[in-house]
């Protein structure tokens, strides 16, 4: 009961950003370039408390991405990268909580700590500090009818690093994939962030 009401709390102050956001283009008539404009009055709020103590995970249609290292051939490699994020605190428009990603089917995680941020017009730039820093930026959208963030990240150092773009869609212990996550042998959530970050 109490997950459901965070994800229509999420709901609702995504569905206030996308009404009180609402961005107007000009320069569509073939003359210029196009510029969004937004009234400073009508962006969404910083309170981004119902995000607290949520989970949020790659749906299967969004897995895919590239990793590249000098050493191999071919240099590019298609892997499927499932990252869940679980946000523990908020404070001013800042996210903060914990991130586990897998490129290798869920065998070994990567736990990285979230330090972000969401923009009154809902911009999104997250840092995962680990054993490297890597950046994300997006977001905070819609899609498919529920809150998600539509993400892009790169990571590496030097011969090494990894690229990603996706959603990242709610989760919930009531979702199937909450058990048996999408590009994973099986591996549930509980255990994919059981060593903490």
């Amino acid at each position: 009961m109490k997950k459901t009401m965070k994800n229509k709390n999420i709901k609702i102050f995504l569905s206030i950003c996308t009404i009180g956001g609402a961005i107007t283009l000009s320069g569509c008539s073939g003359e210029g370039s196009v510029q969004a404009q937004s009234n400073p009055s009508t962006l969404a709020t910083k309170d981004l408390s119902a995000f607290v103590n949520t989970y949020w995970y790659v749906p299967k249609d969004y897995l895919l991405a590239y990793s590249y290292s000098s050493s191999t051939s071919p240099k590019l490699t298609a892997v499927n990268d499932q990252t869940i994020w679980h946000f523990t605190s908020t404070n001013g428009g800042y996210l903060m909580g914990c991130s586990f990603a897998s490129t290798n089917n869920g065998s070994t995680w990567t736990p990285s700590t979230i330090i972000g941020s969401v923009t009154a017009n809902n911009s999104v730039s997250l840092g995962f500090y680990g054993s490297l820093l890597t950046v994300g930026s997006g977001q905070l959208t819609v899609s498919s009818g529920q809150p998600a963030f539509l993400m892009q990240m790169s990571a590496g150092v030097g011969p090494t690093g990894l690229t990603h773009w996706a959603y990242m869609l709610p989760i919930t212990s009531s979702d199937a994939s909450w058990s048996s996550l999408p590009g994973t042998n099986n591996v549930s959530v509980p255990t994919a962030t059981a060593a903490g970050c």
